[in-house]
């Protein structure tokens, strides 16, 4: 292999700079404000090809501590796949897998990772194969929307929203838990209009309006609340429908479809734990990398 191989890209200014470089070439994603603003944890590590100073290809892998029906798992999801479109078909996709795998198999209890329809026959060679993927939602009747927008720009509510994502979503059959800053690669960047905190039901959602239907994608709170009550609070005037982002765990008093495409298709390892295989699951979206 004539390219460098780094593995401690992040804690690296310049390897980090071509890294950032790289992933705005290929995927428009900048990770320096993330990183600078402390909350890049080493659960994220790129693996990295670099030509000189010029980064031409990453596979990154990310360890999560995921909660499945209050039981605790170490996954780990592969992410930012990206070659500098001078260095494609060069294999380096392949070596940089190859190296991933070598080291991180036997140090989890599940792999996967999601992919569009460009590199869908690309996984299989590696042991990945297809897996079920689902969305739930539910008819909305009335809304008194009472909560407030948080504003990310400040500590303060910065502080909130931490505090209330140690409480977890007891909403969700699955959940990436103590990935404060994965939550706030999203909620300090394209989702912080999102992010809404509902005094009267003592909880944080994070969620999208669009037209009459409500996107969420977390909810933190305490054990007890109802759910319908705190999304009535979150949604505005007219909404009539609630798409979930994350698997709810009365799963009977929802709507159900497959929503895996060619270009959202999620890829687990054969000979791992594969929980999507046999349950009809949604990962949860703002845990995607």
């Amino acid at each position: 292999m004539k390219y460098r191989l780094s593995k401690h890209v992040m804690t690296n200014d310049k390897d980090r700079a071509a890294y950032d470089k790289l992933a705005g070439r290929i995927f428009d994603l900048s990770f320096e404000k993330w990183y600078q603003e402390g909350y890049w944890t080493d659960s994220n590590i790129p693996y990295a090809l670099f030509d000189g100073e010029k980064a031409v290809a990453n596979v990154s892998l990310n360890r999560m501590e995921v909660m499945f029906d209050g039981n605790r798992r170490t996954y780990i999801q592969l992410g930012t796949v990206m070659t500098d479109e001078s260095y494609r078909n060069q294999g380096l996709s392949t070596y940089l897998m190859e190296e991933v795998m070598k080291d991180w198999t036997s140090e989890c209890d599940a792999m996967f990772l999601f992919a569009n329809k460009t590199v869908i026959d690309f996984y299989p060679k590696f042991g990945f194969e297809k897996a079920g993927y689902y969305k739930y939602s539910m008819k909305m009747e009335g809304t008194h929307g009472t909560c407030r927008k948080l504003d990310m720009d400040l500590d303060k509510d910065r502080e909130l929203l931490r505090k209330y994502y140690g409480k977890t979503n007891p909403f969700s059959r699955i959940q990436a838990v103590n990935s404060y800053g994965l939550l706030m690669f999203y909620c300090g960047g394209f989702m912080k209009e999102f992010v809404f905190y509902s005094e009267e039901y003592d909880a944080i959602v994070i969620a999208g309006q669009d037209g009459d239907k409500l996107y969420c994608y977390d909810i933190f709170c305490d054990e007890g609340k109802s759910l319908t009550d705190i999304l009535k609070d979150v949604a505005e005037e007219g909404t009539n429908e609630i798409h979930f982002e994350f698997t709810p765990k009365d799963v009977a008093v929802f709507r159900l479809e497959e929503a895996g495409d060619d270009d959202n298709t999620l890829f687990v390892l054969k000979g791992k734990e594969n929980i999507f295989k046999e349950e009809k699951l949604c990962f949860p979206e703002i845990s995607h990398t």
